[in-house]
């Protein structure tokens, strides 16, 4: 992995580390990745749990949430300095005096940032996808099998984007099916 890395970086990739962030899992992991921001120029973003395990059930409370990814950040590194976030980021972003790289931490469960949010996902079945919420609100599959033209596809997305919900309290109670049981895997993340 730490190869890979190294060769990315080598060709000028710019490189984002993702992590979620599981009690009982992985949360001995964030000092070490972090650590990766001391001599490499990378982006190490440490991610809450979102509900999307593809079990569709009832999701339990969130233990690490981002208050406390930071609090365990800031007790390994008491000079950790806010940075301004991108107009579009999902992550609230931190530097380390000294360190090349930088950290990240995306509070996709307890916070919303959907007013900052431009993504959109396009699912393994075709689905268009405004919102990590919502159940799909665009079969691009379906106009790609009716032979839809460029025009018409341009037509059928900005259709969609026009109708995006607020934010994903929104999107989640528009759902056909309570509660969001897909896995990210599916969804497209």
């Amino acid at each position: 992995v730490l190869d890979t890395l190294h060769a990315l970086l080598a060709h000028g990739i710019d490189v984002k580390l993702n992590a979620v962030v599981m009690d009982g899992q992985n949360t001995d992991d964030l000092i070490p990745l972090t650590q990766l921001t001391r001599q490499h120029p990378v982006s190490v973003r440490f991610i809450e749990e979102m509900p999307f395990n593809g079990e569709g059930a009832h999701y339990p409370k969130l233990v690490w949430n981002h208050v406390r990814i930071l609090e365990t950040l800031r007790a390994h590194y008491p000079d950790l300095q806010k940075i301004p976030d991108g107009p579009h980021s999902t992550s609230y972003n931190y530097a380390i005096p000294g360190h090349l790289g930088n950290v990240g931490i995306i509070a996709a469960f307890s916070r919303t940032f959907c007013g900052t949010c431009n993504r959109i996902r396009l699912t393994a079945q075709g689905e268009l996808k405004t919102c990590l919420y919502d159940d799909g609100v665009l079969d691009v599959r379906a106009l790609l099998r009716a032979g839809a033209t460029d025009e018409e596809l341009r037509h059928a997305f900005r259709r969609a984007f026009a109708h995006r919900p607020q934010n994903g309290f929104e999107a989640e109670a528009g759902r056909q099916n309570h509660p969001v049981s897909e896995s990210m895997s599916t969804i497209g993340g």
